[in-house]
């Protein structure tokens, strides 16, 4: 018996031994990279179960595990590390990069992207850690200043306001330089300019860009230049911006808390008189709230984030209210099939003021002398006016209603490990509602109608729809055959676009509706644009020993929009890249140590832009006479109508010193825009209307430098500098015969279409002394450029342990520009500043429109901005940062008025914008913004 007690003892004994050492047991430790410097966000997971943790940003984890488990350490760029848990509770890592994984990849079309190094084209990207750091809640806002050879141009300070977006110069006069925009491989919305039926408010416009969700995107890549827009099909040949939105990261559930409380003000440093601020301006309050979630396991990948914005601007009017979320998903279904989707809402809510080319304008009015000169007012006087203007403020009423849903789905299949699949469906939808209620008390406060009139109240309503599907199927092949390695992309896209809008006005109405029913006269009229576009492309890069590549593709793409007589267009691209530097002989060498990267490029590439829909067909139009139909003769038709081509050819090296911490780039381009869509006006004796044709070309020469270099790094500080510098040549070629046309401004002083100028350039009429008190006035005369030819953008970034900070800015010279404003306060009687006293008053101030014509230089500081993570200090959080950024806070300019702003040139839908005409429009605001985020 005892035997037996015995043995049962020991039994249990040994059990209680193994479930001791079976216990989990929390094991910590420091991860570092080779440099010794620790990787804050190293994901560390138990293999085979679902518990994991991060590393805080000393690189320090803490996790749960038994002995004898394996830690998986994980981060981007490094190569993944396993570890088995041994006695000690104590397990320090050292990652090593991983040199494939951080060559950088770029998505050169719809396939499944291709290694920078590889390419012979130029892409400008912004990076998850950049975007994350600037204030800005538009896509255009994002990429000013931080985009080296782009020029972004915000019109107005109004919310949402549209942007003229060019590079590479003005490319075509029928349509905006706004690029496509695809979000996760689905094309969007981005009218960038008013609606055909859109509210006019004098001229600064609402954009689609202001409400493409800006919180979850992981990285944005801006694409330029013929090759490199090719595989995009029509309408790219004014570039790609390409938005990659986050779908999770493997580890544990990371979630965050933002709140940005701020403070938004008037920019003042162009205004004519001090008074209109005192009038108009006021400063407004900044809220934004930004929550996320991150995580998954190494099947299921997430990532949530939801934001909601409010300001009520810097003025006594504006105000805008943007609710977001969006939510990335990713599936590792089985071995081979792998799953991403993305969704995304956007609710943006704005009031917008009257501006420009309007009478109802009260910055226009008192900035362009409609109500006298304010200096010279008493006192008395003055506070009567600035009481009007406020009362005018208060029943301005004129808002914009936007609900947009963007969807990606993306199938990836591995057929094995050379060859897939890409599959993505997504859509598009974009519902906006504008209002305009001018009631009889704003008609009488503005002098439009007398005291005690009830019945001239008017309503308008705008409702517009836009639908935009896309569909694109892919192969991707790779193989290697001894020096030889090939890259073999080959797909089909399908993508169609809808446009519908309403526009009702109800006229003759009382106060106190907004129903169209209550007024007694109600008018309608609709727009209509509806476009498909199929293509077949493909891409073949071939490399050369892993340090020569040659590409060569193109698309066969058919737009709706050609004339019936027209076929289906080729778009071929080709180009080589030369990567000296990494030959083993020169690794080997002395002089890698000084110049590491030598990368010589060249390539010529085709893109498309189409015409309007429906502006190839003959059309007539249906009118009422006495009550009857009554046909008209419209537009003439075009069967023969194409879509311009623009063909560009560069080439152009980059070079790396001193271990690639000095980088410069240089850029030589050439493009030509061929059977170029130009609407000459048709002289009254032709009898006919005018109609878009294919008979102009433009050319546009220019280069492009770039430099990022890293200052100082060592283990405490850090100083990255970068800068660019690009110039470009803009001239039309040939207008087929036609007489100069106008395409934005005014007849008297416009931007127009010449042969042998600059597309857009400034015309008017010149007045010249000549000595005896007489002057020569020559009309039509070149006033200049409406587009500067030289402009870059700088930036600087400095961290200290913990601490950082950051400059972003941009510049322009050698444009000009005409201040409207300035015209107009001359042609009143107010203001003679700089005007010859023996022009003033002897003929018209259009007579002599050199005098109100300046240089549109600027040196601007967009973002200054510092912050500090304090880490795990508070326990509950692994990190807690506070920072402060103050956007627009220094401005230098050459005249007295802001050359970004226009009034002008940017309100017919899709038209060209041209800018060049400064005229009663408000500047962008500065804002002043606190952020605090916790972690945890």
């Amino acid at each position: 018996m005892k035997k037996k007690f015995s043995s049962v003892l020991t039994l249990l004994l040994a059990l209680a031994v193994q479930l001791a050492f079976a216990q989990d047991k929390t094991i910590s430790g420091t991860v570092i990279d080779d440099s010794g410097l620790p990787l804050p966000g190293t994901t560390i997971l138990v293999k085979g179960t679902s518990s994991g943790t991060a590393a805080d940003f000393d690189g320090k984890y803490s996790i749960k595990a038994n002995e004898g488990a394996t830690l998986v350490f994980s981060f981007v760029g490094y190569l993944t590390k396993e570890v088995t848990v041994g006695v000690s509770n104590m397990v320090n890592v050292t990652m090593k990069e991983d040199s494939q994984a951080l060559e950088e990849v770029i998505v050169t079309g719809q396939g499944s992207g291709i290694q920078r190094r590889k390419l012979s084209t130029t892409v400008d990207v912004l990076s998850e850690k950049e975007i994350d750091r600037l204030p800005a809640t538009q896509i255009d806002q994002l990429l000013q200043s931080t985009t080296p050879s782009a020029q972004i141009r915000l019109s107005s300070g109004q919310p949402g306001t549209a942007s003229i977006i060019r590079t590479r110069g003005p490319i075509s006069a029928n349509s905006s330089s706004t690029p496509v925009i695809i979000v996760d491989g689905v094309r969007v919305d981005n009218l960038n300019s008013n609606p055909d039926r859109g509210i006019g408010t004098g001229g600064a416009d609402v954009s689609a860009l202001a409400d493409i969700p800006t919180e979850s995107i992981e990285r944005i890549e801006y694409i330029k230049g013929g090759a490199a827009t090719t595989l995009y099909g029509a309408d790219a040949a004014n570039g790609v911006i390409q938005i990659i939105t986050k779908k999770g990261k493997t580890g544990v559930a990371r979630v965050f808390f933002e709140s940005r409380l701020g403070v938004i003000s008037a920019t003042k440093d162009y205004l004519k008189y001090k008074r209109t601020s005192e009038a108009i301006f006021e400063p407004g309050i900044i809220q934004q709230y930004k929550i996320g979630i991150n995580g998954g396991s190494e099947k299921i990948t997430y990532n949530f984030g939801g934001s909601l914005y409010k300001d009520d601007s810097y003025n006594d009017l504006n105000e805008q209210i943007r609710r977001s979320f969006s939510f990335g998903f990713g599936a590792q279904i089985t071995d081979k099939f792998k799953y991403q989707g993305s969704f995304s809402y956007v609710g943006f809510d704005s009031n917008l003021d009257f501006n420009a080319n309007t009478s109802f304008s009260r910055f226009s009015a008192f900035e362009g002398g409609g109500r006298g000169n304010l200096d010279e007012l008493s006192e008395a006087e003055w506070i009567e006016e600035r009481d009007r203007a406020r009362k005018i403020g208060s029943l301005v009423d004129v808002s914009s209603v936007t609900n947009r849903i963007t969807a990606s789905n993306k199938f990836i299949y591995d057929f094995n490990e050379s060859f897939q699949a890409n599959a993505t469906v997504g859509i598009d939808t974009r519902s906006t509602v504008q209002e305009e209620n001018d009631t009889n008390a704003l008609l009488i406060a503005i002098d439009s109608e007398p005291e005690g009139t009830t019945d001239q109240a008017s309503f308008i309503r705008v409702l517009r729809n836009s639908f935009i599907v896309t569909a694109d199927l892919n192969f991707t092949h790779r193989a290697e055959i001894n020096d030889f390695s090939f890259v073999t992309i080959l797909g089909g896209q399908f993508f169609r676009t809808t446009d519908r809008q309403t526009r009702v006005v109800g006229s003759g109405g009382v106060d106190g509706t907004k129903s169209i029913n209550t007024f007694p006269t109600i008018t309608a009229s609709d727009f209509i644009l509806e476009n498909a576009n199929y293509g077949l492309y493909f891409l073949e890069n071939v490399g050369v020993y892993n340090v020569a590549f040659l590409e060569f593709g193109g698309r066969l793409d058919k737009n709706t929009s050609a004339g019936d007589n027209t076929s289906a267009l080729f778009l071929p691209k080709m180009g080589v890249t030369y990567n000296i530097s990494d030959h083993d002989f020169y690794k080997r060498s002395n002089l890698h140590n000084i110049v590491s990267n030598i990368k010589l490029r060249a390539n010529y590439g085709e893109a498309t832009n189409f015409a309007e829909p429906f502006s190839q067909d003959k059309t007539f139009g249906l009118e009422s006479f006495l009550g009857a139909p009554a046909f008209r003769f419209d537009q003439p038709g075009n069967k023969d109508l194409i879509s311009e081509t623009v063909k560009t050819t560069e080439f152009g090296f980059e070079l790396g010193f001193l271990n690639n911490r000095f980088n410069i780039s240089a850029t030589r381009y050439k493009a030509i825009t061929e059977d170029a869509l130009f609407t000459p006006t048709q002289p009254p004796s032709s009898g006919l209307l005018n109609q878009v044709q294919n008979i102009g070309e433009i050319e546009n020469t220019g280069w492009e430098f770039a430099l990022k270099t890293n200052i100082l790094q060592t283990e405490n500080h850090n100083l990255n500098i970068s800068a660019s510098y690009n110039t470009n040549d803009n001239l039309v070629k040939s207008t087929g015969g036609a007489a100069p046309f106008i395409v934005g401004g005014f007849n008297v002083v416009g931007s127009w279409v010449e042969e042998g100028k600059s597309l857009g350039y400034l015309r008017g009429t010149v007045a010249a002394p000549n000595g005896d008190g007489t002057y020569t006035f020559t009309p039509n005369s070149v006033l200049g450029k409406t587009f500067a030819p030289n402009f870059g953008s700088f930036g600087l970034n400095y961290t200290w342990k913990d601490f950082n900070f950051f400059t972003t800015g941009d510049y322009q010279f050698g444009g000009k520009s005409i201040e409207l404003s300035f015209l107009l306060r001359h042609r009143r009687k107010v203001d003679n500043t700089g005007i010859p006293e023996d022009l003033v008053g002897t003929t018209s101030p259009f007579d002599y429109v050199n005098y109100f014509t300046f240089d549109s230089d600027f040196v601007k500081i967009r973002n200054i901005g510092v912050s500090y993570n304090f880490g795990d200090k508070l326990k509950i959080f692994t990190n807690v940062s506070f920072g402060i950024t103050v956007t627009n806070p220094f401005n230098w300019v050459a005249g007295s008025f802001d050359p970004e702003t226009t009034g002008s040139g940017i309100g017919n839908q899709n038209g060209f914008s041209s800018g060049g005409f400064a005229f009663g429009t408000e500047s962008p605001p500065r804002t002043f913004i606190s952020s605090l985020k916790f972690q945890f």
